[in-house]
């Protein structure tokens, strides 16, 4: 795992008891919040992240409900052409996105 996707969890899991921090995900990681969520569920269901079974059960079922309340796709399947064109799970350079 990458340490912009390290930071992404990071974030995550700061700002989920306040309701996400939506706002701020946009300046700092390039991204809108679905891309967001749906990138950070990603992660959460390819790879560990180095967090343990509840931490990343609680991430799980709050980036599916900002999701929802977004109106996007509860659920990320690694195989769902409409899911897995838009959740890169390459390490990206958060600096080099406008």
């Amino acid at each position: 795992m990458t340490s912009d996707e390290r930071a992404m969890l990071a974030f995550v899991l700061r700002w989920s008891p306040f309701g996400g921090g939506d706002d701020y995900i946009l300046p700092e990681f390039g991204l809108t919040p679905a891309a967001f969520y749906r990138r950070v569920l990603a992660l959460l269901t390819l790879q560990s992240g180095g967090t343990d079974v509840a931490t990343r059960a609680h991430l799980r079922q709050f980036c599916v409900s900002k999701l929802s309340q977004l109106g996007q796709p509860k659920h990320f399947t690694p195989d769902d052409p409409t899911t897995s064109s838009t959740v890169r799970l390459s390490p990206v350079n958060i600096k080099d996105h406008p």
